[in-house]
């Protein structure tokens, strides 16, 4: 997908962020869930169910409300999403379940702080091949057939998360966006 520059500024924003820490991995979790919660609203909304059969085993939003509390968090407020079409969500699938890779590497991160810090999000359906099955139902005939929708929805995946992680930022950490240092 033509998304590799939003893609990367994201990482780069992330990467900035103490995330083995306690106070860090909840501002983590926390900006994960002012993103992941309103687009998986969104998809399911828009019938995702109906098209991707084993949605039920990608719903992260549980697992991430699960380990805010875990460590005494509310889930932020966040604004609501759209899916206007299915080719659309399956660019917006694209980001979400990509991100599954990422989570296993931050996961590790997370760990090694020694802090006993809960894992739920970062580890939900690890083992379950999750990704592969999720290219396979990508190749399929009448999925993602619409390559501009596909494109619009993983900019907009990637442009939620951007946004999530700009508003919850700790305190110095950059924001890629302007090269400043956020001061929250």
């Amino acid at each position: 997908m033509a998304t590799s520059e939003r893609h990367a500024a994201l990482d780069a924003q992330v990467a900035a962020w103490r995330i083995e820490t306690p106070a860090g991995y909840g501002a983590f979790l926390s900006a994960s869930a002012m993103a992941i919660t309103p687009l998986e609203l969104a998809l399911e909304r828009a019938g995702v169910a109906g098209w991707l059969p084993d949605w039920s085993q990608r719903v992260r939003r549980t697992a991430l409300s699960r380990d805010l509390a875990a460590l005494g968090l509310e889930a932020p407020p966040f604004a609501s999403a759209m899916v206007p079409s299915p080719d659309f969500g399956a660019g917006l699938l694209y980001v979400l379940e990509g991100s599954r890779l990422g989570a296993r590497f931050l996961a590790r991160q997370v760990a090694a702080g020694g802090h006993g810090l809960p894992l739920a999000y970062l580890t939900q359906g690890e083992g379950d091949g999750l990704w592969r099955s999720f290219l396979a139902w990508l190749e399929t005939p009448n999925v993602g057939t619409q390559t501009d929708a596909c494109e619009d929805g993983a900019r907009y995946g990637f442009q939620c998360f951007s946004d999530a992680f700009e508003t919850i930022a700790p305190s110095g950490a950059p924001n890629v966006r302007t090269g400043a240092h956020v001061r929250v």
